[in-house]
């Protein structure tokens, strides 16, 4: 998946910063213009300027906000695919090595317990998420969000900043679990594949995995969150930069892994 998508995050975080300092800059324009003729400011024409403001800088927001849904759901949705790629993958190494090691006449009962344990933690732990689900609820926040902008400039009282919130909670809960779910996918990943050089180095047969050159850290929700919020969103920017990354990364060190495994494995099987 290319980091190219991450353009889209940006122009939300755009369009939500200009229309700030476009509301403020009618808002200041109208209180000045007011001071400089001694008039009293027109509430209805300013009230009618700010609505069509945040009407056209709503149906951008909303527009982009189906975009950004897209890229949520194909990032939930590799997330799914991968690790029930994995999770064959592990039964297909698992059934490998029994059957090396009863050609050999070797036991590794209690190594092949152990893979099989980590897979099943795998399977329980990294269930799939619906990225349908999760896209719809995005866009339907972000729509609801629009309304509650709008509805308040009309006097219905609700809180602009109150409804930005909406579709926020939404999109850093698929942040937490898409960066969570694949840190503990590959430290899982790295206890199976050491699990696994002891079970065929029991057997009589070496493997050496290539090493793993980018790790993905544990980062802390937290952390990114105030960044996000005190850099205005822009480094939401870079945490979606990140959620494309990490997995790319994986994916690249993943293929080498398969690739050693089949040619290192595939001898004694013959």
């Amino acid at each position: 998946m290319s980091a190219g998508w991450m353009l889209i995050p940006l122009f939300q975080t755009l369009d939500a910063v200009i229309l700030i300092a476009v509301f403020f800059a009618v808002a200041f324009s109208a209180i000045f213009s007011a001071a400089q003729s001694g008039t009293v400011i027109n509430r209805a024409a300013l009230t009618s300027s700010l609505f069509g403001l945040f009407l056209l800088f709503g149906v951008i927001s909303f527009v982009l906000s189906i975009l950004f849904a897209y890229v949520l759901y194909r990032l939930v949705k590799r997330r799914n695919t991968h690790f029930a790629r994995q999770s064959m993958l592990y039964e297909d190494i698992e059934r490998a090595a029994r059957e090396v090691s009863v050609k050999k006449g070797v036991d590794v009962s209690v190594q092949l317990n152990n893979l099989y344990r980590l897979r099943r933690e795998a399977q329980l732990d990294e269930t799939p998420r619906d990225p349908v689900l999760w896209s719809v609820i995005l866009v339907f926040a972000a729509g609801l969000a629009n309304s509650f902008s709008s509805f308040n400039l009309t006097g219905g009282g609700v809180s602009s900043l109150g409804a930005a919130f909406i579709p926020s909670f939404a999109t850093y809960y698929v942040y937490y679990f898409l960066m969570k779910d694949m840190f503990r996918h590959e430290r899982r990943e790295d206890w199976f594949f050491g699990e696994l050089n002891r079970t065929f180095a029991a057997i009589g047969v070496n493997i050496t995995l290539p090493q793993r050159l980018s790790p993905i850290p544990d980062r802390s929700l937290i952390v990114y969150i105030i960044l996000t919020i005190v850099t205005l969103g822009f480094f939401g920017v870079y945490w979606v930069y990140v959620l494309i990354s990490d997995p790319n990364n994986h994916f690249r060190y993943q293929s080498l892994v398969e690739d050693t495994i089949l040619a290192q494995v595939s001898p004694t099987l013959v």
